[in-house]
């Protein structure tokens, strides 16, 4: 199974690299699909500025869309991935 990930912004910029296409042997949520992104662009800054420090939850910090569609209309961090999905994360800006 092949999941295609674009970052976009800060992340682009953490991660060094705009698009990854990464392969499964099963099925996986977006939760698996963040885990396996921290663990392969293994940068710390990539994941200070997705994951959140308190929630441990990319949510705060990213809208992530599953081929065109936000999460929280599918089953939230725990949607599942087909293959070919475009999985997206659009940084938020928290401001104060």
């Amino acid at each position: 199974m092949r999941v295609h990930v674009k970052l976009y912004g800060v992340l682009k910029t953490a991660a060094k690299t705009e698009r990854l296409e990464l392969d499964f042997e099963s099925p996986i949520s977006i939760r698996q699909l963040v885990n396996k992104l921290v663990s392969v662009i293994a940068r710390p800054e990539f994941e200070t500025y997705l994951i959140d420090a308190d929630t441990k939850d990319p949510r705060p910090n990213a809208l992530i869309l599953v081929s065109g569609t936000e999460i929280g209309a599918l089953n939230g961090i725990d949607s599942t991935l087909r293959d070919g999905d475009e999985v997206v994360f659009l940084p938020v800006a928290h401001g104060g």
